[in-house]
């Protein structure tokens, strides 16, 4: 509740386990969801509540308020809308003849669109591991200071046995959606 937090109290949160029959979860339901989540998330930054927040918390408090909240729906759009853009950009330098000032792409060296392709795989490659290594340690960190390195190891290995980075994309694009 904002105004718990506005006056200096703090929430607490429990976590209570429900086992039922499970449903079946496809692709609109996810996507129903989501966009109750993000639609609240709307109205509630749009309130006077957290306009008295944003005047009340110190930055760190607000910057965590704002990501947690309305923050986290812009930054999935953007990361959305980044491999579009990325695709845009590629197929534009293939259409477009490139400069002839450029050695890399060069027509009568190689082919453009396999200079193209090792260009982004030279650029991009280190980024794809900086991004996987990014969302990986908090978890990994978390759980190895509950229980220990080795369970931490177990347990990231089996969430990328179960290829869980897929579900994790999944979600994201849902939420950029909306």
């Amino acid at each position: 509740d904002f105004t718990l937090r506005g006056r200096g109290r703090e929430v607490v949160h429990r976590e209570y386990f429900h086992v039922s029959k499970g449903r079946d979860m496809g692709f609109r339901t996810v996507l129903q969801f989501f966009a109750k989540l993000s639609a609240g998330c709307g109205e509630v930054a749009l309130t006077r509540q957290t306009f008295r927040l944003g005047q009340v918390l110190p930055l760190p408090q607000l910057l965590t308020f704002h990501y947690a909240h309305v923050g986290f729906y812009i930054t999935q759009y953007l990361v959305s809308l980044c491999p579009v853009a990325l695709v845009y950009l590629w197929l534009l330098v293939l259409v477009n003849a490139p400069e002839d000032n450029l050695i890399a792409m060069d027509p009568s060296r190689r082919d453009v669109a396999a200079t193209m392709a090792r260009l982004l795989s030279k650029c991009f490659s280190r980024l794809v591991l900086l991004f996987c290594a990014a969302q990986a340690v908090p978890f990994v960190a978390e759980v190895w200071m509950q229980q220990g390195l080795l369970e931490a190891g177990k347990r990231f290995m089996k969430q990328m046995m179960t290829l869980s980075p897929l579900m994790f994309i999944f979600q994201a694009k849902v939420i950029g959606r909306y």
